[in-house]
């Protein structure tokens, strides 16, 4: 072991461009500065990655993504191929591949290791987003991503369960580890106790780029059936693009933003005392972590994977998504109660700290590189 944590394993990212790509990469180089990170800079995987990337953008502009992902399953399925020519692979002479959904082409000849990335979304999921018929399809195209890996990093424990189930040969070499976050930093803890303070009038803020799919018609239902008091206490802000459509109601919201950058998107964490995201369907759910980590009390959906990355309702509320009602009675009881409102926040950036810390996942990760490149060796 101790050669394998001498060695300088190479970092292959085919999606070029990506702006969590590219700050995963100087992050991880930071983090452990014995590992040499190397973006993919093939022709043919660029080319690819492109392609993809501007056909999704398409879609998005034209409203596909609201007759529920029909036309766009096969591209997403064929979001795992990038293309290595093997020449290339020569060239750079890496020690490990981390493919992360992208999985590489690269020929039978190459004895290179690889760590995937892929995901399976919850039969749920499937069934609200009108692709459950692509399930077959889904899992055969998961198989072939991964038949080839010699680890394959999951997101969540029930994805995990579930590439036990459906692609059961895997087993063995499937790790669940969080989607590595290396721009979030938490909030200290007192910082939250004097957030907690502020009792006066207290700032309720709402992400979704889909804001139809992410919950906010629920929310905004939810606050008309506030009780006054309750509501003339609670500011809601809303961040959104409205990708899959305007949501009646929005021109009442006090403050409503879109195309938020990272750095204020951060600010506007730190500042809100509740954040509520009752996805009604979600694989993950980014704008948890960032809440978590900014000391929000975190109002969000009891399904998968909402109600594990909640901690199953000890970092936050977990209510039924479809329930306006249940919303308000969450937000009732965190405006009126400042402790149960500050034990929440509490609760939650020790999560984050314990699970969802870029550098607890990042140590998950090099453990991972590290396996490929034992388990490559072996074979």
């Amino acid at each position: 072991m101790k050669v394998l944590m001498n060695m300088w394993p190479y970092f292959l990212l085919s999606h070029v461009g990506d702006y969590y790509a590219n700050t995963e990469v100087s992050a991880m180089g930071n983090q452990f500065p014995d590992m040499q990170f190397v973006q993919v800079r093939s022709p043919a995987a660029i080319a690819a990655a492109n392609v993809r990337a501007l056909i999704l953008h398409a879609a998005h502009k034209l409203r596909l993504l609201k007759r529920n992902l029909r036309i766009l399953q096969p591209l997403f399925n064929l979001q795992c191929v990038s293309y290595l020519p093997g020449n290339y692979l020569r060239d750079i002479h890496p020690d490990v591949i981390f493919a992360h959904s992208h999985i590489p082409l690269t020929g039978h000849g190459s004895s290179t290791p690889l760590v995937a990335v892929e995901y399976f979304a919850s039969e749920r999921y499937m069934k609200m987003a009108g692709v459950l018929h692509c399930l077959p399809r889904e899992i055969h195209a998961k198989r072939w991503a991964t038949e080839r890996a010699q680890v394959i990093l999951t997101t969540t424990p029930a994805s995990k369960a579930r590439f036990d189930q459906y692609v059961p040969e895997a087993r063995g070499r499937i790790l669940q580890v969080p989607i590595y976050m290396p721009y979030l930093e938490p909030v200290t803890d007192d910082y939250i106790v004097q957030k907690a303070q502020e009792d006066e009038k207290l700032q309720v803020l709402f992400v979704g780029g889909a804001a139809r799919r992410k919950g906010l018609p629920q929310v905004l239902e939810a606050f008309r059936m506030l009780e006054k008091p309750v509501k003339d206490r609670l500011k809601l802000k809303v961040v959104s693009n409205f990708q899959d459509g305007l949501v009646p109601g929005i021109e009442k919201v006090a403050e409503v933003l879109s195309n938020v950058g990272a750095s204020y998107m951060t600010e506007l964490m730190r500042k809100a005392h509740i954040f509520v995201f009752p996805t009604q369907f979600d694989t993950y759910g980014r704008v948890i972590v960032e809440a978590m980590a900014g000391g929000c009390a975190i109002i969000s959906s009891n399904t998968d994977p909402q109600d594990w990355m909640l901690g199953y309702g000890r970092a936050g509320i977990a209510v039924d998504p479809a329930s306006p009602e249940e919303i308000a009675e969450g937000l009732t009881l965190l405006a009126q109660d400042r402790n149960i409102r500050m034990n929440y926040a509490l609760s939650a950036i020790r999560r984050f700290r314990e699970v969802f810390y870029h550098r607890v996942v990042g140590l998950q990760y090099r453990n991972a590189f590290e396996a490929a490149i034992k388990a490559g060796a072996v074979r």
